[in-house]
Parts: structure tokens; C-alpha cells; sequence
């Protein structure tokens, strides 16, 4: 439990982002610890996605749930959001006294959220390649989201149900 405990307070304290960009790095550690083989981290995700709330939060709380039940669930929420909570504190605490360095701070996080984003595509790219359709998907998706104005909800389910079509009749 206190070994779930400080691999998500490293997780929380390492990350910067949010979301996907923490969802690499959620993987790299469970599965560097073999609490969770590849293809159950991937269910783990896909059950993360559809549940509201954030998907980074949502894969801490399953993985613990899946490592120690219900209090590992609370152990690795707690523990992942225990240092952004607080730097966030910090932070807006700082930023009332000086608003103009916040902005430059926030403009060298955004590079850093960027290159985490990119790693999570990257650790994530060997499991999409193995289906064509996922590529084709993504592109596709990509585009509609680029070049009309189609509310993104619209675009997830759609590509939702198009995979689910796919992979039913394939």
C-alpha cells in the first residue's frame, strides 16, 4: 500500500498536463511494476475514458482499486492529486502577487504538457498499429475536428461506434 502510495505521489508530482500526459506515465509504472499486463492496463483505460471525471484521475483510482481494492482505489486518488493540489495552491497564492511572471510560467509549462502529451502517443502507438482502422479513425477524427466545426462530443462518439462497428464485423 505505501509502495501505491509514493509511485502516485511521484506520478502527481512528476506530471504537468493532465489527462493523457499522465496516463503514460500511470502506464510506465504499473507496468514497470508488474501490478498489470498490457492488455489489462488497456481495459483499464477504455473503462477510465467512458467514466466521468478526468481520464488521469480515473486510471490512478482503477489501478488502485485493481492493486488493493477499495482503499488502494482511495490511496492512489489521494496520493495522485495530493501535490497538484497543493503546488495549485502555491501557485494562486504567487499569481495574486505577481500575475505577469504567472503568464510566462504557464507558456513554458504548456512546452513541457506537449512533450508528455507526445511520449503517451508514443507508448501508445505499438497497441494501434496491431488494427488498421484505429489510424484511419484517428486521421479522420483529426480532421473533422480541424476543418468544420463538429462539437467534439459528436466526433468521439461517432468514432466510437464506427470502431465498435468495425470491430464487431472484422
Amino acid at each position: 500500500m505505501l509502495e501505491l502510495a509514493l509511485v502516485f505521489l511521484k506520478i502527481g508530482l512528476a506530471s504537468y498536463g493532465g489527462g493523457w500526459t499522465i496516463v503514460g506515465i500511470i502506464k510506465t509504472e504499473v507496468l514497470g511494476r508488474n501490478w498489470l499486463d498490457e492488455a489489462a492496463f488497456a481495459d483499464l483505460v477504455a473503462i477510465a475514458q467512458i467514466t466521468p471525471g478526468p481520464v488521469a484521475l480515473n486510471t490512478a483510482t482503477m489501478t488502485g482499486f485493481r492493486v488493493h481494492g477499495f482503499l488502494g482505489a482511495v490511496v492512489a486518488t489521494l496520493a495522485v492529486v495530493a501535490v497538484p493540489l497543493i503546488l495549485a495552491i502555491v501557485v494562486g497564492m504567487l499569481a495574486k502577487k505577481h500575475f505577469a511572471a504567472g503568464s510566462r510560467l504557464s507558456e513554458a509549462l504548456k512546452s513541457a504538457t506537449l512533450g508528455l502529451l507526445a511520449m503517451t502517443v508514443w507508448a501508445f502507438a505499438p497497441s494501434m498499429a496491431s488494427a488498421w482502422y484505429v489510424p484511419v479513425l484517428s486521421v479522420l477524427a483529426f480532421c473533422l475536428s480541424m476543418f468544420t466545426k463538429l462539437n467534439p462530443v459528436w466526433i468521439i462518439l461517432g468514432a466510437g461506434c464506427m470502431g465498435a462497428l468495425v470491430f464487431t464485423f472484422l
